[in-house]
């Protein structure tokens, strides 16, 4: 039996049994239900199939955070291949490293990437055909609304299986240039299923079934105003009057894989209140074990069913079927059960379709899983700013137009908001917001206060790891501000390991510092042709270094510092090596160190040290402009120190830790002998 992708599943099913005129997507004015969404999947993947392209393949794009990107992607995998979202920020060499070390056989680019594109075009081999999405096409390239136009609208069937690479994300490290992540699906899938695990196991514990009163913290009358059960169950059985006086118990066992937790719910000041665990013999009126999906991740294909009449059908004989399996049992008070038998083949009749935006860029794993989390599992509706550079005013603006409930930003998109709400008179109501995530770097807590305090009923979701953890590893969640703790990423997943290791790999005791090291199936599956890198990252016992240094306290994870070099700037990572060999370029500098500054804006900012040959003079912006056009803005040095010299190792290292000790600090006076 040929089984689809499971991406490309996932919004195949919802094509196919949603309402035809419900939204999928928002695009500035745009709007893009699921129906058209999957007809331009399909006929982009024909037009790439006809082109060769086949399973395990390989399709380089570019595109800002749009439909494109989301279409783009999507036809990739539905064919099998892999794809290899590009940075828009790249110029031409970091272009061509990437097409030239993914194997791309195509690429798909928005039209800004034009100029850089034709300085390499000589350069690329391997790349059979270039796809340009924009206005006037050369005659050697191909259109890409033109070929989807003539394209079929047809499903391809092709054998993904869940271990296949769904997408290769290019991330860095210490040699300078990038790497290309390979992530299974089963890699991500499990990663999100471990985080909506986690999320629903942090609600009020079971022992709280007694107390009357909806919300006894602050924390959780955030997290219970905007809680969305995974099942629909609850919903559906307390829309009766006659239940509200009634308690049910709801388990989703699944057979392998993150199960979602054991779900007790109750009327509490007249609203539905869940509880974490199971209730007490006699203390509950009904009991539903719903096994209806093999893995968390099936029930995201399941719900869509509900919404057409012959979806209700085939559901209706789904359920009948586990049911002599003994899959699903519904037990308990006559009426109760009764109820609870409608609620499992229907649905809420007043629905209310989540809105999420996705700001930072797709290609980053942090936004590009975000994203699959909100659209795929939950089928809420995305929301894309239209123009493609970041404003804080447009951001709180459609946030408060489309009545937004989730958003998703990095510290430095955060702080640019915050501080746009503290100097702007304007009022905006951003009561509607529900989650405030945060990631791809730490957030620190006074900023975690302050969202707090301007989305007054939102959680924020703080969400640590890499792109090789795909990628969450641990996770925070707030909503008191006087909980907030600096530097606390929260606690692991479930079905994954953590340990704190030395130098020698030694696991260290709780409070010790030390490098945090990962271990479970969100691990990545390797480095793409580097095998060596592979093997370095990750141990014999299966454990992912992370090159973070942490330690452990009461449970709770805490991040110190980063092992390696790499700066972390407004959530881009830069690679320090980088930077350097093309400053070494220059034919008056003879020694060089790119380091990281701290800075209250980009968490960040990128310094250069360098050492002069004897004699010779530069100034700080003539350092600057070696590295311009060579490599993307955001890592060019925002400040230049001029030393007398390095120091230096007795085998003739040069110190790093010395150089950041002495010039790493952005208040300090420094040298600038030029």
């Amino acid at each position: 039996m040929v089984q689809l992708g499971k991406f490309f599943e996932a919004v195949l099913i919802k094509a196919k049994y949603y309402p035809k005129d419900r939204i999928a997507m928002i695009y500035g004015d745009e709007k893009y239900t699921w129906k058209q969404l999957i007809s331009r999947i399909n006929k982009l993947a024909n037009a790439l199939k006809a082109l060769g392209i086949k399973k395990g393949d390989k399709v380089s794009f570019l595109s800002y955070n749009s439909p494109q990107f989301v279409i783009n992607n999507l036809a990739i995998q539905a064919l099998g291949a892999i794809p290899v979202p590009m940075n828009f920020r790249y110029v031409a060499s970091e272009m061509e490293f990437l097409l030239n070390n993914s194997d791309s056989k195509i690429f798909i680019f928005d039209d800004d990437a034009m100029g850089e594109l034709q300085k390499i075009r000589d350069k690329i081999p391997k790349v059979k055909f270039l796809i340009h999405d924009g206005p006037n096409t050369p005659g050697d390239m191909l259109n890409y609304d033109k070929i989807i136009e003539e394209a079929k609208d047809k499903v391809i069937k092709v054998d993904v299986r869940i271990n296949d690479v769904s997408v290769i994300i290019y991330t860095g490290g210490t040699t300078g240039r990038p790497k290309g992540v390979m992530l299974t699906y089963d890699n991500i899938l499990y990663n999100e299923e471990s985080a909506i695990a986690f999320l629903g196991a942090i609600l009020p514990p079971i022992r709280d079934l007694d107390d009357p009163v909806y919300a006894k913290n602050e924390l959780h009358r955030r997290m219970l105003e905007n809680y969305i059960s995974i099942t629909w169950i609850p919903d559906v059985f307390f829309e009766d009057p006659k239940m509200k006086d009634k308690v049910i118990m709801i388990e989703s066992p699944t057979k392998k894989g993150p199960s979602l937790p054991v779900m007790t719910y109750a009327i509490r000041e007249d609203k539905i209140k869940p509880f974490v665990g199971k209730a007490p013999e006699g203390k509950y009126h009904g009991k539903v074990t719903f096994g209806i999906a093999d893995q968390s991740r099936d029930l995201a294909n399941i719900q869509p069913l509900a919404y057409s009449r012959w979806g209700k059908i085939k559901l209706i004989f789904k359920i009948l079927r586990l049911m002599l399996k003994g899959r699903i049992k519904v037990t308990g008070e006559k009426e109760v059960a009764k109820r609870l038998k409608k609620a499992l083949r229907s649905r809420t009749e007043e629905e209310e379709i989540d809105k999420t935006i996705m700001v930072p860029p797709l290609f980053h794993l942090a936004s590009y899983a975000a994203f699959l989390v909100a659209w795929m599992f939950r089928g809420s509706i995305i929301v894309f700013l239209k123009s493609k550079r970041f404003n804080s005013e447009e951001l709180l603006e459609l946030l408060e137009r489309e009545e937004l409930k989730q958003v998703f930003l990095v510290p430095t998109m955060w702080k640019r908001v915050l501080d746009y709400l503290e100097k702007t008179d304007r009022k905006f109501d951003l009561g509607c917001i529900s989650i405030a995530l945060s990631g791809a770097a730490v957030l620190k807590a006074k900023y975690k206060k302050k969202i707090l305090k301007y989305f007054p009923n939102a959680i924020v979701v703080d969400a640590y790891g890499q792109t090789e953890m795909a990628p969450v590893a641990t996770i925070r969640v707030d909503g008191d501000p006087k909980d907030v703790k600096d530097r606390c990423i929260g606690t692991m997943l479930e079905g994954h390991e953590i340990k704190v290791v030395d130098e020698n790999n030694n696991p260290l005791p709780e409070g010790e510092i030390g490098e945090l090291c990962y271990k479970g199936k969100s691990v990545m599956k390797g480095y793409y042709k580097d095998p060596e890198k592979t093997k370095r990252t990750i141990d014999k016992e299966r454990f992912l270094h992370s090159g973070d240094l942490g330690y452990i306290k009461d449970g709770e994870v805490y991040i110190v510092e980063r092992k390696r070099e790499t700066i972390n700037s407004g959530g881009e990572k830069i690679f320090p090596l980088e930077v350097e060999e093309i400053l070494l370029e220059h034919p008056k500098i003879t020694q060089v160190a790119v380091i990281g500054v701290p800075d209250e804006e980009w968490g960040e900012t990128v310094r250069a040290v360098v050492v002069l040959k004897e004699g010779e003079k530069m100034t700080k912006e003539e350092v600057v402009k070696t590295v311009e056009g060579k490599i993307a803005g955001y890592k060019k040095p925002r400040s230049v120190v001029f030393a007398k010299e390095f120091p230096m190792s007795p085998v003739g290292k040069v110190l790093r830790q010395k150089i950041r000790e002495k010039y790493g600090q952005p208040d300090k006076p420094v040298e600038t002998e030029s």
